[in-house]
């Protein structure tokens, strides 16, 4: 009996060990063991499983874990990382606004708009616990969850690199038609559009519908796009 139950808690914390180091996926900045590719600023790829805590309320990293071929894991500073490849999307680092009173945090974006865009769209998922109340003639009952959330970020042309502005913040709203328009003087036509408020070239600060913004900066950026490359 007793060397069953040994047997039995054996194989229970060598389950324990594999759930720990397997791969695991919530977002690009809290992942483990995941395979992709690292871009790094110098020129090299590097291909193998990616570790990232960045997106944890109690980690200050600044790095990213890799392991290539087996071998002992490493540390790779985000600061040397241009871009990495995970399940087909590209991700690059950006300083995220935190809020007042806030630093800013370094965390993996996913670029929506192409290679090469003058302007520069991306989205960032997080995953927040979000507490619930439900009440019944038993009693209340509290729990929380885990919800996805998306948020999106502009990169303009000569901005700093790791310089990601929300689209939703103080650099686009309120006023968008006088904020945006300024960014894109350099194309006349398209700024023209954005200060009469255009159907299509316009968003309000106060809007329900996210996917309203990103179709109205997508349009800008295609047209911006355009125009640069004519000149």
């Amino acid at each position: 009996m007793r060397q069953t139950l040994y047997i039995f808690s054996s194989l229970v914390f060598i389950l324990f060990l594999a759930s720990c180091s397997g791969p695991s996926f919530n977002t690009v900045n809290n992942m483990r063991n995941i395979n992709g590719t690292v871009y790094m600023k110098d020129g090299t790829e590097r291909n193998g499983q990616l570790t990232s805590t960045l997106a944890s309320t109690f980690s200050s990293n600044s790095y990213i874990q890799f392991t290539e071929n087996n071998k002992s894991k490493q540390k790779i500073q985000v600061a040397d990382i241009k871009a990495v490849r995970v399940r087909n999307d590209y991700y690059e680092p950006k300083l995220i606004d935190q809020g007042f009173g806030s630093k800013d945090q370094m965390l993996f974006v996913k670029r929506i708009t192409k290679d090469g865009s003058k302007i520069q769209l991306y989205e960032l998922h997080e995953q927040q616990n979000r507490s619930n109340n439900s009440y019944s003639r038993y009693g209340s009952n509290n729990y929380s969850q885990l919800v996805d959330e998306y948020s999106y970020y502009v990169t303009l042309p000569n901005q700093d690199p790791y310089q990601a502005w929300n689209v939703e913040g103080k650099h686009f709203t309120p006023n968008f038609e006088n904020k945006m328009s300024e960014y894109v003087k350099d194309c006349a036509e398209l700024a023209e559009k954005i200060k009469r408020k255009d159907k299509g070239y316009f968003y309000a600060k106060i809007s329900l519908v996210s996917e309203k913004r990103i179709e109205t900066l997508m349009n800008i950026i295609d047209e911006y796009n355009r125009c640069k490359s004519e000149k």
